[in-house]
């Protein structure tokens, strides 16, 4: 009876002392932590007055973990998705991808989507989020379909990409692409290349169902999402939610006619140099211009006023005018000295791949005061 209270009291004395060393362990972590977080808040402190006073020669990290946590981190490593709307040069965009992922050191994925539909099922979605978001990256996946959303099922967001033309120049070109092909393949037969000889102004005449001012209503879902609504021709709530993605959701949305550009543009702000001398690369590569429809016909005012006329089409226009006027801001704010976008004589004055314009901010006021400024501060005033 005797050692069996004893060894119960050893017992209770033992873990007594188990708890005191785990809290104290605790306690000597939490202090490490602090002490550690207090030591790297300086020297950014300290870098960012040398970046504040244009000391850019001095300025480095001092702690490996800063610079091993952000040349390490999931930025320097992006994701990047064009869900691509057709007819839009978005061949001629993926290529210059395809001719930079060595180079630049990323993977190109085409997402083929089964039986060419725009829209995947919830679990299709939920499974190419999983999938994009653990596999390898860099990356950038380029595919035929609508805008998923990550944060949905959640994932962090990737970096959305998007490029958009006029409706009816885009729907011209598909009318011609489907019955001439382009100059990407040039020997392979169309679908409607048996119906080449009637142009899109008959076929308006005719009122034919592939000229139908319906099947503007593509750029618009395609950046709407996966909802029902977004596939409903003439639906407000569509265009709407358009809009509020390409302010919220996509890192940039550019046009068509201005893709040097939008390749300039992507080459600032997507981290990693991913799009490292993409613009440059465009400019003089020979595939920067491929899928021109082998054959168009210009359209008749008469074709032109009725499409106008069309609430589908004023709708896609208003979106795709959104979308111009927001990247020429972002453009312009970006290079203020370069000629306005909307006049139509930016790409003769494209500023050179590589351009990074210096910042129009700067940080001051800075506190806590980093400790080598402090004795600094005060050997000045001995002096």
């Amino acid at each position: 009876m005797f050692f069996r209270v004893r060894h119960q009291k050893m017992l209770h004395v033992y873990l007594l002392i188990f708890v005191v060393l785990g809290i104290l362990v605790v306690l000597g972590a939490m202090i490490a932590y602090h002490v550690l977080l207090r030591e790297q808040h300086f020297q950014i402190q300290a870098a960012v007055a040398k970046l504040a006073n244009g000391d850019l020669k001095n300025l480095h990290f001092e702690s490996a973990a800063i610079y091993n946590s952000v040349a390490n981190s999931a930025d320097q490593k992006p994701l990047v998705i064009y869900n691509r709307v057709p007819k839009t040069g978005s061949t001629s965009f993926v290529n210059v991808a395809y001719d930079l992922h060595s180079r630049n050191a990323f993977r190109v994925l085409h997402v083929n989507v089964t039986g060419n539909s725009h829209q995947l099922s919830i679990y299709d979605q939920f499974r190419f989020v999983d999938n994009t978001t653990r596999w390898l990256r860099p990356a950038f996946y380029h595919g035929h379909f609508a805008y998923i959303d990550f944060e949905r099922y959640g994932y962090q967001k990737p970096y959305y990409v998007q490029l958009l033309r006029k409706p009816l120049d885009r729907l011209v070109s598909y009318y011609y692409f489907l019955r001439y092909g382009d100059d990407y393949r040039p020997y392979l037969v169309r679908k409607k290349h048996m119906d080449s000889s009637t142009t899109f102004d008959e076929c308006v005449e005719r009122d034919g169902a592939d000229c139908q001012a319906n099947l503007l209503w593509l750029q618009i879902p395609f950046l709407c999402g996966q909802s029902a609504d977004c596939w409903t021709p003439g639906s407000e709530w569509a265009l709407k939610q358009a809009k509020r993605n390409v302010l919220e959701k996509y890192t940039l949305v550019g046009v068509t006619e201005h893709m040097g550009e939008f390749l300039h543009m992507l080459e600032l702000i997507i981290p990693g140099k991913m799009f490292h001398n993409a613009s440059e690369h465009f400019k003089h590569s020979p595939k920067s211009h491929l899928r021109k429809t082998a054959k168009k016909h210009p359209l008749s005012r008469k074709t032109i006023q009725k499409f106008h006329e069309s609430i589908i089409w004023q709708m896609e226009n208003e979106l795709y005018t959104f979308v111009a006027r927001e990247f020429a801001f972002a453009y312009n704010k970006q290079f203020p000295n370069t000629p306005s976008i909307l006049n139509g004589s930016m790409g003769k004055h494209l500023k050179s791949s590589g351009y990074i314009p210096p910042p129009s901010f700067r940080y001051e006021k800075i506190y806590p005061k980093p400790a080598q400024f402090q004795k600094k501060k005060k050997s000045t005033n001995h002096v």
